[in-house]
């Protein structure tokens, strides 16, 4: 009682290649319980499919998404939505382009018809500006995401993105570009949600903006991808974002409908799998940043 709960997805490329009904079931659970869990927001940071050029893979991805067409929300382009480097949006935009999405009360303003894109909500006590970009990003993609935070000052931001974190949860040259102009330069930024590498982890960052030689800014760079869990692409695992304002914390947590299980790493067998993450990053609570 008296939190609210942003659901996160990433890299579901399997499921639209081959495993459709584990897609079918991760969004219909949550649209079914929406309710229940006080969903307020829902963010999919990339690989929507495994193939840029497959059509039936991105049928497949409209259909399990399109249960979440009443749910705020946002998705972006992974490097296996726009054929890697070459940065093909075409199949993106057609199928998850500002057409799709500007509908939503929340879309703020399309960049490249969806290739970057940012919300406006509010839930509880807090206004959030959520700015996404897509894979590739040029210089000008990240003077807009940067223009956008500026732009929205008194909002609590969160910059979500797909090539963030390396496995090893260094940055990625991509990553490394975000953070030096985005993430420490945008006072209002507290979170970065990424996927494509593969780990379950969250890593806070202080920042002093003020010059006051104290770190008063903490932000938590999230990375969630469970597709190397299991043999099936993912085992139909997601994250999960409880805010709860009253105690001043998050609630960050996994749970997998298809196995109405919260925990995967936990089993000693899937501890030798390859890209086990560590099963105590599976469930992190941590203070709320944006709070004094």
């Amino acid at each position: 009682p008296g939190t609210y709960t942003i659901a996160w997805l990433s890299d579901t490329q399997y499921y639209s290649r081959k495993w459709p009904e584990t897609f079918y079931t991760m969004t219909a659970f949550l649209r079914d319980e929406a309710a229940r869990m006080d969903l307020r927001y829902f963010v999919h940071t990339g690989d929507l499919v495994n193939n840029y050029d497959a059509e039936d893979q991105w049928v497949v991805a409209v259909r399990a998404m399109a249960s979440l067409t009443r749910i705020p929300g946002g998705v972006l382009a992974g490097n296996h939505d726009v054929h890697g480097t070459k940065a093909e949006y075409s199949n993106f935009r057609a199928y998850f382009g500002e057409n799709q999405f500007s509908f939503k009360p929340c879309y703020g303003e399309s960049y490249e018809d969806n290739r970057g894109h940012y919300d406006l909500w509010a839930a509880g006590d807090t206004s959030y500006v959520f700015v996404y970009m897509g894979y590739a990003p040029d210089q000008a993609c990240i003077d807009w995401v940067r223009s956008v935070f500026d732009r929205f000052p008194e909002r609590v931001g969160v910059l979500c993105l797909h090539d963030y974190f390396k496995t090893d949860l260094s940055l990625s040259e991509d990553g490394q570009r975000f953070y030096k102009q985005v993430v420490a330069k945008c006072p209002n930024v507290y979170m970065v949600l990424c996927g494509h590498r593969y780990n379950i982890a969250a890593v806070p960052t202080a920042f002093d903006d003020d010059g006051d030689g104290e770190r008063e800014r903490t932000v938590y760079q999230l990375i969630g991808n469970y597709q190397a869990a299991g043999k099936e692409g993912g085992s139909g695992y997601m994250r999960f974002i409880q805010i709860d304002e009253q105690k001043g914390e998050m609630r960050i947590y996994s749970y997998s409908p298809l196995l109405d299980d919260y925990v995967y790493y936990d089993d000693v067998a899937h501890q030798e799998e390859d890209y086990a993450a560590d099963p105590t990053d599976e469930y992190t609570c941590l203070p709320l940043p944006w709070l004094p």
